[in-house]
């Protein structure tokens, strides 16, 4: 890779390029001339102008095909992973002057075929352009604190290859407007690519002694399955009811736990939800393997289980003791509890309107957030002030039906399970959970 002074070496090589170039075509005729490089407003113009040929580098852009070669350079810590390169593309003007008629023309001329027979520049033009038998370049061109020198353009990977571009007349202008300088015949050239990198000590990773344990490479599985977990960890968990397969799970369901991980000396299940101060916690089934497990919830009826189980959304997770071993516990994974009418909800006697009470386990608590709904019609019950098995409300506005609506109770986004047998051809809604309103 070449050095920050390469864009000077490139315009310095250019220069030497025209100059041999305009030697060996004998143009005396023309008179004296010289291959300078300034900025156009520093060339005198009018009576004192000489014939002249100008190389001014006007804009410098970067070069995408080497945009992110190298990156990232640095790390997280802020130390130096790779030396990235400047890849740059640098545009060039070449005018031309002349003291006297056609002057002018005749030199931009050689100075373009000059440079269309040299599509890029040469390693070997490069050395001979800038090496010590070449005093002048040398001297304009010194050495930087590195140690890094112009000539180290000839040792970059990338060949630098001229190109010539046509702009508008209109874009000319503006070009020449913005120099505050006469405009005189002009060409552009695009040189690419120049690769500017330093060579500061980067960090260098130790050598691979071994692929893995026992020099074995990395562990391959023949399917799709994700690979078990190292650390104790929950996938997934499923509802196994006494109706079959429902979405949501009641008091005295089974769930059936997937993962890794998960046996130990003693195993508990953990639960947890909003209006709990602390978590509930149940024993795992007889059988449980480091993958699978079962846990089943306490039934309604069997002691604290009504009062003691609000319905609304859990978190489960499994703590694992094993002896010798500090306790771990698994990741959390949610399931919800649905509440359930029990028994049938009951009508106050006619004339309405008529107030309906549901009797529901597990208890409902204060602050729960409690809708039903009637055939769909949507009711709001008064909050409870403590925990309650009963609830009433008046069924303002219901029409009566000849044939049992659906009762939904929904706590806290969960709703009861109203259709009991997913199987049933056709299935239906669970009569228990149903009523009739009277005319």
């Amino acid at each position: 890779m070449s050095s920050p002074l390469a864009l000077a070496a490139v315009t310095a090589i250019l220069k030497d390029v025209l100059n041999d170039g305009l030697i060996n075509n004998d143009l005396a005729q023309v008179g004296s001339l010289l291959v300078s490089a300034l900025p156009p407003d520093r060339i005198p113009v009018g009576e004192t102008e000489e014939n002249r040929l100008n190389l001014f580098l006007y804009q410098i852009t970067p070069n995408q095909g080497w945009r992110n070669v190298g990156l990232p350079s640095q790390g997280s810590g802020g130390e130096r992973l790779s030396n990235a390169p400047l890849a740059l593309n640098l545009h060039y003007m070449l005018t031309a002057y002349g003291s006297s008629d056609l002057n002018a023309e005749i030199l931009l001329g050689y100075a373009m075929e000059i440079l269309s027979d040299m599509p890029m520049l040469p390693r070997a033009a490069i050395r001979r352009s800038l090496s010590p038998n070449n005093p002048v370049n040398v001297n304009l061109i010194p050495p930087d604190t590195d140690g890094r020198t112009a000539i180290d353009l000839a040792d970059q990977l990338e060949l630098v290859k001229i190109t010539p571009n046509y702009p508008s007349a209109d874009e000319l202008s503006r070009l020449w407007t913005a120099m505050q300088a006469r405009y005189r015949p002009t060409v552009v050239y695009q040189v690419s690519t120049v690769l500017i990198q330093h060579n500061r000590p980067v960090r260098s990773p130790l050598p691979v002694l071994q692929r893995g344990a026992g020099d074995q490479g990395i562990h391959s599985q023949p399917d799709l399955q994700a690979p078990p977990s190292s650390i104790p960890a929950l996938t997934s968990i499923a509802i196994v009811s006494a109706d079959g397969f429902h979405l949501a799970a009641e008091l005295g369901d089974t769930l059936a736990l997937t993962g890794a991980q998960l046996s130990g000396d003693t195993v508990t299940a953990e639960f947890r939800h909003a209006l709990l101060p602390v978590p509930l916690e149940l024993p795992l089934a007889a059988g449980a393997t480091s993958q699978k497990a079962l846990v089943t919830l306490p039934p309604s009826g069997s002691g604290t289980a009504d009062s003691d189980w609000p319905a609304g959304q859990y978190t489960m997770a499994l703590r694992i003791e094993s002896a010798g071993k500090p306790t771990r516990r698994t990741n959390e994974i949610g399931f919800s509890l649905a509440p359930r009418l029990s028994p049938q909800p009951t009508l106050s006697a006619p004339p309405g309107p008529f107030d309906l009470t549901l009797h529901v386990f597990p208890q409902i608590w204060p602050g729960q957030r409690i809708d039903i709904f009637v055939g769909g019609e949507p009711f709001r019950p008064a909050p409870v002030a403590a925990k309650s098995a009963q609830i009433t409300v008046t069924l303002a506005g219901l029409a009566a039906s000849e044939t049992p609506l659906p009762v939904a109770l929904r706590v806290d986004g969960v709703d009861n399970i109203l259709v009991r047998d997913l199987g049933a051809q056709p299935p239906s809604f669970d009569p228990l959970q149903s009523i009739t309103v009277p005319g």
